[in-house]
């Protein structure tokens, strides 16, 4: 694109090496209007790793054309620090080389040129540094005799309305980009919201059958993302006595045996005694039926109080305990106890998970379920990530029939291979339902749009400075693009980071201050 503006032939020769130099105050450093001037040209271009933005006067025989060649990589969008910049002309008579080794300030590289002979050339930008080559074929240029006729040549474009300047200055210390529209395979989809959850049949709470105290199983407390296997022990239950201490247990055993010898003693009493025919028989086996009980009490608390003391060691297949062991193969994904907690019955001790394959569960609001057809698969992108996890139709286990009363939501739910367990349990998704044909179209970013008060907008460069607000009108999104049916044309270049930079820039209302001298 060219443009015309006013060049003092005295300031291009005094200025050539530092006509981009800004100034105190970053002030615009124009002259008035000499009687020799000059139309001035501005080039932008791209390849796939370089954007070029370049600003010379029209190019006259035997005269010098200072150029401002700014110069950006586009991954990451950073000025050009170093390196070698050659305008080079083409034509039938040869070439001509014109240089600049080094950048003036970085990204901003400003060789001079001087054609030796008019006529139409080809204009080519090399650039050439470390680890970094492109190649600008900016096409035909004209070599004029003289400026008389080079205004003659190149009439005045008046500057399209409209315009937001924003420098490469302002572009190159932020977070900024562009891309080219192009049209992209887009499938229409539905955005809802999802989460990550575990199968129906790959969770089961381990809980304690009966009341009883923790301990372990000769193996090291099961922790949190343990891997264990079906059958695994994971530990023991002692169960609750009815005693609460170790001193009232023994003292059970000691009550129980001095029971046992007094019912022992009076055994032998009462039988002496019948020998004599002093007692009847009858109350001699009462004596020995209370000896028999006291024995059994005896052999009851002793029983418990070795039971108590077990539950202090390692506990292997003791008898009186009871093992708790892993009902399926997965992982540790909850631990409630702690070795030597009393539980009651019923009380969550682990929660073991198959991670492998997990369930995606969609919800879809009451309002769109009328234009959800059938699913032909989704992808689904995890909070605080960017790649997005593709599932074909068949990955769908299930669609449900009810809506939610409380949340008003429909369920359709997806398997989700998760062998390296990289998807956690509970995480909350944003889910696309793929929800019709796949068609090409022409397709942005989304990042490249803003949202202008309820309008949405994007920046288009029109130039390697200067950006276009437009309104555009949206279709369907998909994997991080949407379809724009108006407002953007394939080829053109949309701003996709920095966006919003440009928008406050228009919003300004007042010319950056640019520190060129043209």
């Amino acid at each position: 694109m060219k443009r015309l503006f006013i060049l003092l032939t005295s300031l291009l020769i005094a200025t050539s090496c530092n006509s981009h130099r800004h100034h105190d105050g970053d002030e615009h450093a124009h002259a008035s209007a000499p009687a020799d001037e000059r139309p001035a040209l501005s080039f932008t271009h791209w390849t796939d790793e370089s954007e070029l933005f370049i600003e010379l006067p029209a190019l006259v025989r035997g005269q010098d054309s200072p150029c401002a060649a700014h110069v950006t990589k586009l991954q990451p969008f950073s000025a050009l620090g170093d390196g070698r910049v050659s305008v080079v002309l083409r034509g039938p008579i040869g070439e001509e080389r014109f240089e600049s080794q080094a950048p003036t300030v970085p990204g901003i590289f400003r060789p001079v040129a001087r054609p030796a002979s008019s006529g139409v050339r080809r204009l080519i930008v090399e650039v050439r540094a470390k680890g970094f080559s492109a190649n600008h074929d900016l096409g035909d240029v004209t070599v004029y005799e003289n400026a008389a006729a080079a205004r003659k040549g190149i009439p005045e474009e008046p500057t399209a309305a409209g315009r937001i300047p924003f420098l490469k200055e302002q572009q190159w210390p932020i977070e900024f980009g562009t891309a080219v529209v192009s049209e992209r395979p887009i499938r229409p989809t539905l955005s809802v919201s999802g989460t990550i959850r575990a199968r129906s049949d790959g969770e089961v709470v381990v809980s304690a059958p009966v009341a009883g105290r923790v301990a372990t199983s000769g193996r090291a407390f099961p922790r949190l993302g343990e891997r264990v296997a079906v059958n695994d022990l994971l530990g023991a239950l002692a169960p609750r006595l009815e005693a609460a201490d170790l001193a009232s247990l023994e003292l059970a055993v000691t009550s129980a045996g001095l029971e046992l010898r007094f019912a022992e003693r009076e055994r032998q009493r009462l039988e002496g005694l019948r020998g004599e025919g002093a007692v009847p028989e009858r109350r001699v086996q009462d004596a020995l039926h209370a000896a028999e009980e006291a024995q059994a009490s005896v052999a009851a608390a002793q029983k418990r109080l070795d039971q108590f003391r077990r539950v202090d060691r390692p506990l292997g297949r003791g008898e009186g305990t009871v093992q708790l062991r892993a009902p399926l193969s997965g992982t540790v994904t909850e631990v409630h106890v702690a070795p030597g907690s009393f539980v009651e019955a019923g009380a969550p001790l682990f929660r073991v998970t198959d991670l492998t394959q997990l369930w995606l569960e969609a919800r879809v609001p009451g309002a769109d379920v009328g234009r959800l057809g059938e699913p032909r698969g989704a992808y689904f992108v995890v909070e605080g990530r960017e790649d997005a996890i593709d599932l074909p139709a068949e990955a769908m286990v299930a669609r449900g029939s009810v809506i939610d009363s409380h949340s008003q939501t429909l369920p359709i739910l997806f398997a989700v291979d998760n062998a390296s367990a990289r998807l956690p349990v509970g995480a909350f998704c944003r889910v696309f339902l793929i929800n019709g044909e796949e068609r090409r179209a022409v397709a942005v970013q989304e990042s490249a749009l803003v949202d202008d008060s309820g309008t949405f907008v994007v920046f288009v460069q029109a130039e390697g400075e200067s950006f276009e607000r437009r309104v555009v009108r949206l279709g369907a999104r998909d994997r991080g693009f949407v379809e724009v049916l108006s407002g953007v044309r394939a080829g053109e270049h949309v701003v996709t980071r920095g966006a919003w930079s440009v928008k406050l820039a228009a919003s300004s209302g007042s010319i950056p201050a640019h520190g060129h001298a043209h």
